[in-house]
């Protein structure tokens, strides 16, 4: 097999850094070793997975030989979108696909194949909405429709608010952040560690009149036309001098 440029190993140090021509050697490498399996590999087996959602080269998928022997498949290298097998030997293979929030597949086939293998995988559950910026009730009811359960939820304080009912005051708060991310597998069934901020509305303030000079009925009554409370009353003699 040959490069173009030529491939040269060079080790790198621990400490010393990785140049983007380096990290750029790496990946045309990995790109010419893909292609020239892909062309030269007579019984090479690909397989199309089919998940949506789910990243392919997240997605394991390995052959398991009627001996016992496994074998992994190489990733797709984008463009590609197939997994492949290079240079298996003819013989009967399972082949078992697996990635995170889907339900794990098998298929029987047999080496060499003519054509793709097409397997499909189906959600185990569901995967996390991205909420950021609804209002409280908006992700509330996004998750209950997903069959997501929420463990907490958190005011921009820290302050536990109450899921099942969090008034009215919170109807409205603006979700700031979730845990987990978006994307995320949630397995059906299984309560999350959700954590959700959220602002808290504002409280209308109003301002307090003047009360000096006033007598404390006075004063009582015209914090009680605003609808204030009086609070503690401390009572305090100065001495004139003469």
């Amino acid at each position: 097999m040959i490069f173009d440029p030529p491939f040269i190993k060079k080790l790198v140090n621990p400490g010393e850094p990785l140049t983007a021509q380096a990290w750029n050697d790496v990946v045309n490498a990995l790109g010419q070793v893909h292609t020239f399996l892909e062309n030269t590999e007579a019984t090479a087996l690909k397989v199309q997975i089919s998940a949506a959602g789910a990243d392919l080269a997240q997605v394991r998928v390995s052959a398991l030989r009627s001996d016992g022997i496994a074998f992994d498949a190489v990733p797709p290298l984008p463009p590609s979108t197939q997994h492949m097998f290079p240079g298996l030997r003819p013989g009967s293979y399972t082949l078992q696909v697996s990635a995170t929030g889907f339900q794990p597949a098998t298929l029987n086939v047999t080496v060499p194949e003519a054509g793709v293998q097409a397997v499909a995988l189906s959600p185990s559950g569901a995967f996390m909405p991205s909420v950021f910026g609804l209002t409280l009730a908006e992700a509330l009811a996004a998750l209950a429709n997903l069959q997501i359960s929420v463990a907490r939820v958190l005011d921009i304080t820290g302050s536990d608010v109450p899921v099942a009912n969090p008034g009215s005051q919170f109807a409205d708060a603006r979700v700031l952040m979730q845990l987990p991310l978006s994307g995320t597998a949630v397995p059906v069934g299984q309560q999350v560690q959700l954590v959700v901020s959220a602002t808290i509305a504002a409280q209308a303030t109003v301002e307090i009149p003047p009360l000096a000079g006033l007598t404390l009925a006075e004063a009582q009554k015209a914090l009680d036309g605003m609808g204030l409370v009086l609070g503690k009353v401390v009572t305090k003699q100065t001495r004139v001098a003469l």
